[in-house]
């Protein structure tokens, strides 16, 4: 029992030293968007999509801010609607391999080691219905990669997450997207000009807004 109890903890202090070194890796190493850039616009659709899908996977698996600027570059080389097929692919992707990563490595540990508030925490997150897991990865606040995580952690089933991650995921994507494509790149100045060149647009993407806080309130009451 004691040996069991003790490869759940080291399981788990690796979970975390994996995260941390995951953290520094995103800080230190520096990636060539013109080379990225390069590379798909030499290469034919076909493979440049699959190229691309491979490279979000395993590029932000190791350097997570990595993540916006291929959101950019694939708006402008794919287009709105490409360019969120292929990113909705690699989240689909994504969400598995994190989940799967912290299910294995750190559930069993806070299943029985954590105590208090953070242990009745992942207890309402494990009774959250699919209603309110579909707001939660609906919402662009929380970043895919904390929900992907917490809920490995919790006794949400990978098919129960997977099943939002589905339906979820594809409007959330789309918004970004379809506006990174309209403005060519990013930047506030170019967003503001959109909206005012796009009135219609600027007061979903507001209603939007302010659902999102809306749901968001709502969920931190229902797991706090």
């Amino acid at each position: 029992m004691k040996l069991r109890q003790n490869s759940t903890a080291i399981r788990f202090i690796f979970f975390i030293l994996l995260l941390i070194v995951l953290f520094v890796l995103g800080k230190v190493f520096y990636i060539d968007e013109g080379k990225i850039i390069s590379v798909l616009t030499k290469t034919s659709r076909l493979y440049a999509s699959i190229i691309f899908v491979f490279f979000y996977v395993v590029g932000t698996f190791f350097i997570w801010y990595l993540k916006d600027p291929l959101k950019i570059i694939s708006a402008i080389i794919f287009g709105a609607y490409l360019s969120t097929f292929l990113i909705y692919i690699a989240e689909i992707i994504n969400a598995v391999i994190f989940f799967n990563l912290s299910n294995i490595l750190g559930r069993e540990f806070v299943e029985q080691r954590l105590k208090g508030k953070f242990k009745r925490f992942y207890e309402k997150l494990e009774n959250i219905n699919l209603g309110w897991i579909y707001l939660l990865r609906f919402i662009p606040l929380i970043p895919y990669r904390i929900l992907d995580l917490s809920f490995g952690l919790s006794k949400v089933s990978l098919a129960k997450y997977l099943l939002v991650v589905i339906f979820a995921s594809l409007p959330r994507i789309f918004w970004i997207q379809a506006i990174l494509a309209s403005i060519r790149g990013f930047s506030f100045q170019k967003i503001a000009r959109y909206f005012i060149e796009h009135p219609q647009l600027y007061y979903l993407s507001l209603i939007y807004l302010i659902i999102t806080l809306i749901v968001a309130f709502k969920i931190k009451k229902k797991l706090s």
